[in-house]
């Protein structure tokens, strides 16, 4: 007998740690803007209950000064994570994130129209440069479509 690592019964929990400059504006980023729960916060990070995925945010300054090369005709940067979330959510945060001025790593687009994997699409950056993108979609599982 085989058993899946991920199956539908069990879905995996991802975690995340990245470097932040500071705990305070990365907390009220994820928390106020993004809509995450934060579950702990020490001195040294923060951890985040982001969208069922477990994101540490961990204290480095000399880390989170990092810079990442841009990919893509409308350039975006290669290091990056996210989330995909139905186009209610995505729509909730975008007016949050532009009602805060917070500076976009990449534009709102609206990408593979007619395709399955039809989605409205953004990148922010959080108060540390790290850049977060969300996807907007009717049926987020389509993310996995082939076509």
């Amino acid at each position: 007998m085989t058993h899946s690592l991920n199956s539908a019964s069990h879905k995996a929990t991802l975690h995340l740690s990245i470097p932040v400059s500071d705990i305070a504006s990365t907390v009220n980023f994820y928390q106020d803007l993004l809509g995450c729960k934060v579950t702990r916060t020490i001195a040294d990070r923060a951890d985040i209950d982001f969208f069922g995925h477990h994101l540490v945010a961990q204290l480095s300054p000399q880390e989170a000064a990092h810079i990442s090369v841009n990919i893509g005709k409308n350039p975006y940067p290669l290091r990056h994570f996210g989330v995909i979330v139905e186009s209610g959510v995505y729509d909730t945060m975008l007016h949050k994130l532009r009602a805060a001025n917070i500076k976009f790593a990449m534009e709102p687009d609206h990408i593979f129209i007619g395709t399955p994997r039809e989605q409205n699409v953004f990148l922010v950056f959080d108060p540390s440069g790290n850049a977060v993108e969300v996807k907007g979609m009717v049926k987020p599982n389509q993310v996995f479509s082939e076509t």
